[in-house]
Formats: structure tokens, C-alpha cells, sequence
């Protein structure tokens, strides 16, 4: 059932403020979408100069034990924001890989469906 969300918000990242410079070493921190097909993040992102951040969807590869890249998403303002990703049951993370200004800072709700 796409586009009808079936859970309440949840936080999946708070209080982030540098760019993540490896993938996480396993899943304690991500959101498994088991059950259900959509992850929809609510990003609020603040910022001093603030140019230009980009996240990732990381995708967990069980047989492997490694993350692996989905698509990226690059926001130019601060504020609230919504992204919706295509999960398929799978355990999934949002990554920041990107970051252009002075500071921000991060948070990340989510809702599955």
C-alpha cells in the first residue's frame, strides 16, 4: 500500500553535524523495513552558510554483511524536507555523503508504509 503509512514517527538520526566518512559497522543503527515497501525520512536541517547537502540510501546486504549505495538526494536550503525511498523490506540507512558551507545539523525522522 504505497502512500498510505502505516507506522507513527520514529527518529532514525538526530543531532548530526559532520559528513559520515565510512558506512555504519553493521545495522544496530538502521530501520528495518520488513513488512513494508516505503521509508519516508522528514529531514530538518539547519545550517550556518549553508550551501548544499547530500544524503545516500544505504541498502544491507545480508549474505555479505556490507551496505550497499541506493540512490542520493542533494538539498540546497535549510528547513523540513521529505524523501521516500523505495525500500522493499529491506534494512536500510541514511547516510550523509556531502557537505558544502560552514555547519549543519541533522535529524531524521521516519515513517514506513
Amino acid at each position: 500500500m504505497a502512500g498510505i503509512y502505516a507506522t507513527q514517527p520514529k527518529m532514525h538520526r538526530s543531532g548530526v553535524t559532520a559528513i559520515d566518512t565510512s558506512d555504519p559497522a553493521d545495522i544496530s543503527g538502521a530501520i528495518d523495513t520488513k513488512g513494508y515497501s516505503e521509508c519516508r525520512f522528514d529531514l530538518t536541517i539547519t545550517g550556518t552558510n549553508f550551501q548544499r547537502l547530500e544524503v545516500q540510501a544505504l541498502f544491507w546486504n545480508p549474505r555479505q554483511s556490507l551496505w550497499m549505495g541506493g540512490g542520493k538526494r542533494v538539498f540546497t536550503t535549510t528547513g523540513q524536507h521529505a524523501l521516500t525511498v523505495e525500500s522493499g523490506g529491506a534494512v536500510i540507512y541514511l547516510k550523509v555523503t556531502a557537505f558544502s558551507g560552514t555547519s549543519f545539523n541533522l535529524s531524521a525522522d521516519y515513517i514506513l508504509s
